[in-house]
């Protein structure tokens, strides 16, 4: 039988440089589309020409849904979990104290995975704002829920936290903090937008295109502290495949 194995090798530096451009680079076509759609006007536009800026205007716009950018977010979100879950179980043969904050954690990335592709956040906006007569900064009702689930979550993983090494613990910390930033604080700020201007203007895109690329940003950054937590608890990062 050979001994021959099969290993992969992951650089958490490279992948997050390669996460950071990818965000960048998302966020330009998302600008650049929105700016050609609302300042340019193109007389005699070639069919082709008019194919290629709408896929511009559209599968690339970070505020949209099911395009480009929503598939990128939801394979990172995807990714966290999977890397949570790896850690979680790699937990439980020792009955790490911690073992199951790690698959909560997972379970939660994994259901925003879910949320990302599937936008049922969205469907709460509509209803929270009847309810409750939302306008203004919370023109996205759906923000007043999160902001609750984050607040909870936060008080219950306090001594999680503090467990990590000190140079995990600020890089994780941080990360979480910008992502739901990006998720929740940017997400007032576009609302009240939204509320004053309308949402088909130049300005709102913008400033809802960065608010997606805080989050991107953020997710690369917690994808980075993650593998780097597994760098420096163990050399080696293993999946074993068990007998036939």
């Amino acid at each position: 039988m050979s001994d021959d194995r099969f290993a992969i090798q992951l650089s958490p530096r490279r992948i997050l440089i390669t996460l950071l451009i990818t965000s960048g680079l998302l966020l330009a076509l998302s600008i650049w589309g929105q700016y050609l759609r609302y300042f340019q006007r193109f007389v005699d536009i070639r069919p082709w020409m008019e194919l290629g800026l709408d896929i511009l205007n559209h599968k690339f716009y970070m505020d949209a849904e099911t395009n480009v950018p929503t598939w990128f977010n939801t394979a990172l979100l995807l990714a966290i979990s999977g890397i949570l879950s790896g850690i979680g179980l790699a937990k439980m043969r020792p009955r790490d104290r911690y073992r199951f904050h790690w698959l909560g954690l997972a379970v939660l990335f994994l259901l925003m995975s879910l949320d990302e592709a599937a936008t049922f956040h969205e469907m709460l906006i509509t209803p929270m704002r009847q309810w409750l007569g939302l306008g203004g900064w919370f023109y996205f009702g759906w923000v007043i829920p999160g902001i609750v689930l984050i607040l909870i979550l936060g008080l219950t993983y306090i001594r999680f936290f503090v467990h990590l090494g000190p140079r995990v613990r600020l890089l994780l910390v941080l990360a979480l903090l910008m992502y739901f930033a990006g998720a929740l604080g940017a997400e007032l700020f576009s609302g009240r937008l939204a509320a004053a201007l309308g949402q088909r203007n130049f300005t709102y895109a913008a400033v809802a295109s960065l608010e997606e690329a805080v989050e991107l940003i953020g997710a690369s950054l917690v994808t980075y502290a993650l593998l780097l937590y597994v760098q420096i608890e163990s050399r080696t990062f293993e999946i074993a495949i068990g007998p036939k």
